[in-house]
C-alpha cells in the first residue's frame, strides 16, 4: 500500500470514528459499543505508525539520491539557488570542510562577508550561515515543540532588547454614555516585559576529518540535523520552563516561560489524576473572547494526550476525536490540541496543562544564526568542532489569554 493510499485510508477510518461519535445515543455507549470504538482506535493507531514509517523511507530514499547524485558529479539544487546565492553556499561548503586555508581567492571573499556581526562575547568571530542552512534549520526546529508552532512568530535582523507591553486583556472594558455626554478616561493598566534575545548553544559538534572529506555527505544537511535536534529541544524546553531568572555568576538569564507567565485558572482534586470535568473546568476559566480565537488549543505533554484519549463523560462517549484532514484536525472536548513534551506531568502544585489564545504568545526568532569551525581544539583526534548559536526571545503579551490546569497544592489566581 503506497503512502497516499496509506493517509486515504488513515482520513476514512477517521471519518468512520467521528461518524460512529455522532450517531450514537449517550444511552448507547455500552461494553459493545466501547469496544467497537477501541477496535478501531487500535486500527487507526496502526495506520498512523505505517504512515510514519512510509515517510522516514521516503525521507532516507530522497537522501540516497541526493548522495547518489552528488557522487556523480551532479549537485541536487536546493531550493534552486542560482547566482550568488548559489555561489555563497558553495563557498561555505567548502569552509565547513576545509577551513579558510582552503578557499579560493573569490570562495574566501564571500565566507567573510559572512563574518557574524554579533551581539555578545560568544558569538564574535563566527560566521553567519547561508539561507539554505538556516531554512533547514528553522524548518527541523518546528518538529521539537508543540506550542512553537501555534505561537506569534516574530522574525528580527537583530537581537537587540524590545521594550513589549504586557497586560490583562480580560480586565477592559468600555463603557455606555447618554448624548452629548462626555466620555470618561480608564487608563490601560499595562506593565512593560522584555523581548529578549537569549542565545542557544548547539555545544560542539565534533565531525571526524574523513567525513568532511567526503564529497558524497551533504554536511549542509548533516550539520543542520545536530544542530536542529540540540537547540530546538532547549528551546522548547525554556519556552515552557524558563523561570525568568536573572544572570548570576554561575547561570545565564533566562526567558520568562509559559508556567511563569501564566496563571493557574483550575486545580485538580487529586495530585496525580485528573477528571475530564476539570479539563472542562480549565476551557472555562479562559474568557469566552479568547476561546473564539482561530488559535485557542488546550497543550499538553504526550503522555496526558494518551490518558485523555482513554478518558470518556459521563455517557462513556471518548472525549478525543481522531483529525481527518488539516481542516478537521483532531479534538478533545471538541477544543484542538497540541502537544508538547517540555509540559509537565500532573504532580502536586505542577502546571501540566495550558488552555488559550497561543497568538498571545509572541516568539522571537532571531534570523541570523552563527557558526564557528574549531580546529586546533580536535586536531590530535583528526577531528573539526563546529558550535552554532541560536537566538529566540518569548513573552506572553495578555496574561489574560491563556490558564493552566495545576496538581493539587497549587493556588486559583483571583
Amino acid at each position: 500500500m503506497t503512502l497516499k493510499d496509506l493517509k486515504a485510508l488513515y482520513a476514512t477510518k477517521s471519518a468512520e470514528m467521528r461518524s460512529m461519535h455522532e450517531g450514537t445515543n449517550d444511552d448507547a455507549w455500552n461494553s459493545e459499543t466501547r469496544s467497537k470504538w477501541e477496535a478501531m482506535r487500535t486500527e487507526l493507531a496502526g495506520i498512523k505508525e505505517k504512515i510514519e514509517r512510509e515517510e522516514e523511507l521516503r525521507d532516507n530514499d530522497q537522501a540516497f539520491v541526493e548522495n547518489r547524485s552528488r557522487n556523480s558529479g551532479v549537485q541536487t539544487p536546493v531550493g534552486d539557488l542560482t547566482g550568488p546565492e548559489a555561489e555563497q553556499r558553495s563557498a561555505f561548503d567548502a569552509f565547513l570542510r576545509n577551513g579558510t586555508e582552503g578557499l579560493t581567492a573569490e570562495q574566501r571573499s564571500a565566507v567573510f562577508a559572512m563574518r557574524a556581526q554579533g551581539t555578545n562575547p560568544n558569538e564574535a568571530g563566527g560566521f553567519t550561515v547561508p539561507t539554505t542552512l538556516q531554512a533547514r534549520v528553522i524548518e527541523a526546529l518546528s518538529t521539537y515543540g508543540g506550542i512553537a508552532a501555534v505561537c506569534q512568530l516574530l522574525n528580527t535582523d537583530n537581537g537587540a532588547p524590545i521594550a513589549w507591553a504586557v497586560s490583562n486583556g480580560g480586565e477592559e472594558e468600555g463603557e455606555l454614555i447618554g448624548e452629548n455626554k462626555q466620555a470618561n478616561e480608564k487608563d490601560v493598566e499595562f506593565g512593560m516585559g522584555t523581548l529578549g534575545s537569549y542565545t542557544i548553544s548547539s555545544k560542539i559538534i565534533r565531525v571526524s576529518e574523513q567525513l568532511l572529506q567526503d564529497s558524497g555527505i551533504d554536511m549542509e544537511a548533516f550539520l543542520a540535523g545536530r544542530i536542529s535536534k540540540r537547540c530546538g529541544r532547549t528551546r522548547n524546553r525554556l519556552i515552557v520552563q524558563g523561570t525568568g531568572a536573572a544572570e548570576t555568576a554561575d547561570a545565564p538569564a533566562q526567558p520568562k516561560g509559559l508556567e511563569a507567565s501564566v496563571s493557574v485558572g483550575s486545580v485538580t482534586a487529586n495530585a496525580t489524576k485528573f477528571t475530564w470535568q476539570e479539563v472542562n473546568s480549565l476551557i472555562h476559566s479562559v474568557d469566552p473572547a479568547y476561546r473564539a480565537a482561530p488559535k485557542f488549543r488546550l497543550a499538553f505533554n504526550d503522555k496526558t494526550a494518551q490518558a485523555l484519549e482513554e478518558m470518556v463523560d459521563g455517557n462513556n462517549r471518548p472525549l478525543w476525536l481522531p483529525g481527518i484532514d488539516s481542516d478537521r484536525p483532531a479534538t478533545i472536548l471538541k477544543q484542538q490540541y497540541v502537544i508538547d513534551q517540555a509540559i509537565a506531568d500532573i504532580a502536586a502544585g505542577k502546571k501540566f496543562m495550558f488552555a488559550g489564545d497561543f497568538n498571545e504568545l509572541i516568539l522571537r526568532a532571531v534570523r541570523s544564526l552563527t557558526l564557528k569551525r574549531l580546529v586546533e581544539r580536535y586536531a590530535e583526534y583528526g577531528q573539526v568542532g563546529f558550535l552554532a548559536f541560536l537566538r529566540f526571545g518569548i513573552v506572553l503579551q495578555d496574561t489574560a489569554a491563556i490558564k493552566a490546569l495545576a496538581g493539587k497544592g497549587a493556588e486559583v489566581a483571583a
